[in-house]
């Protein structure tokens, strides 16, 4: 079922070719995949709301959501139309854990606020789950669990940790040994790994979609091409300047990750947006397919640049990884990552990928989501270095609670000072020559 490219074109009504960001999206198995979307019209005029979110992502959508059955009037508003940015072209793995375990949560944020921080992690698998049962998403809902496995004893001891970590925590982790890694991912590459029960995966693009109209439903408006151009404090109010009008609103949430602009000065610097790409197959025949991820788990390996992978819910083979990529990469740079799944898996030695497609991915240099109270009634939460499913979902509830009161220091997720990477785009440069570093440890180990 194909449907994006025919319904809606890219940036405004006057674009004639589509850029290539766009011409990436559209070949996603995800766009390619999803059914008709909605078209989402601009800014008609002057339009006066409560509060007004920027990007209609994830975080954005969920932030909306919890928002407006509190009763409050809510505007979207999306540079291109609902998933365009890294929601839609994600791997859709709902991973409920961070890259710092419990403890050092704890001792980064003081036991509160870290225990409050690891409640969150756990119950965020749950919290999107909960949230497309409620709402009867339509996204190809799978929660059997996320998978990490390794085939290093350097990787086993630190998985053997984290797992118990995560245990101790009150998630749910099990520890799998060689036989249980092997069944459960299908490959013989694995010696062990652990489970955990409350991960799963989505459709994302059909997941952000069915948050949008939900949005809709409950009677938020979305406005598709408007770009936030400008945005000024005026007499108590914040306006959004777009090319087709202006949102005035008692609050504004900057909800854009990895696709921020300069619309506030310094908050793009915050973070580092990096490449993920994707490939995929077609349906895999039955005999071949029953031998992959069976149980329907999400997956990733334990290397320093992680590949993660899936099935989708016609059992294609969807695996990842991050890397200087482009926004519609070319077949050349797809040999690496297919050649990572064939070995893996063997069967797939004959089985084409025929979808390529990438997004960008934020990253923070403590890998943690900021959330920054920018200015009174000004609230930004970005950087969630790969677990934007799960996080971005849980961390959207939070920031429209908390936007709501600009005076409360008290929240479920702690508020920090906007710090700006020094020489950010030399920065981005190093962790260019970093991901080429840790390549080629990973090929030598």
């Amino acid at each position: 079922m194909t449907s994006d490219a025919s319904q809606f074109q890219p940036g405004s009504s006057q674009d004639s070719q589509p850029d290539a960001a766009w011409a990436g999206f559209t070949r996603s198995l995800w766009s390619q995949t999803a059914p008709s979307p909605e078209s989402y019209p601009a800014v008609p005029g002057t339009t006066n709301v409560e509060v007004a979110i920027v990007g209609a992502g994830f975080t954005g959508l969920s932030a909306a959501i919890a928002l407006l059955e509190r009763g409050v009037e809510v505007a979207v508003l999306e540079s291109r139309q609902p998933g365009f940015g890294a929601s839609g072209r994600n791997g859709g793995q709902v991973n409920p854990f961070t890259k710092h375990e419990p403890d050092a949560l704890r001792a980064m944020f003081g036991e509160q606020v870290g225990q409050g921080i690891v409640d969150l992690t756990i119950s965020s698998g749950d919290r999107v789950f909960e949230l497309i049962r409620r709402h009867a998403i339509d996204c190809d809902p799978v929660q059997t669990g996320f998978l990490q496995g390794t085939d290093k004893p350097a990787g086993a001891a630190t998985l053997k940790q984290r797992c118990a970590a995560w245990a101790r925590a009150g998630a749910k982790a099990t520890w799998l040994d060689t036989d249980a890694i092997r069944q459960y991912s299908g490959s013989e590459q694995f010696r062990c790994g652990w489970l955990l029960g409350s991960g799963g995966t989505v459709h994302p693009l059909k997941y952000v979609r069915g948050l949008a109209r939900v949005v809709t439903s409950l009677g938020g408006a979305i406005y598709g091409e408007s770009p936030a151009l400008k945005l000024q404090a005026n007499g108590g109010l914040w306006t959004i300047t777009t090319p087709t009008g202006v949102v005035n609103a008692r609050r504004v949430i900057l909800a854009t990750n990895a696709y921020t602009t300069d619309l506030w000065p310094g908050l793009r610097q915050t973070v580092v947006p990096l490449y993920s790409m994707q490939v995929a197959t077609n349906p895999l025949p039955a005999d071949v397919g029953a031998q992959i991820l069976a149980g329907g788990q999400s997956m990733t390996d334990a290397l320093r640049l992680i590949h993660y992978f899936r099935r989708d819910a016609l059992g294609r083979f969807v695996i990842g990884e991050r890397g200087p990529f482009r926004d519609n990469p070319h077949e050349a740079d797809t040999h690496r990552v297919i050649g990572v799944a064939r070995k893996m898996y063997p069967a797939l030695a004959s089985v084409e990928f025929p979808y390529r497609w990438s997004g960008k991915v934020a990253m923070t240099t403590d890998h943690m989501p900021h959330f920054h109270r920018l200015a009174p009634g000004l609230s930004a939460i970005l950087g969630f270095n790969g677990r934007g499913v799960a996080m971005a979902t849980t961390l959207g509830q939070v920031l429209a609670v908390a936007c709501l009161d600009d005076r409360s220091l008290t929240t479920s997720f702690p508020v920090t000072p906007m710090h700006p990477i020094h020489m950010h785009s030399l920065n981005m440069v190093g962790v260019a020559l970093m991901i080429a570093y840790y390549r080629v440890l990973d090929q030598i180990a």
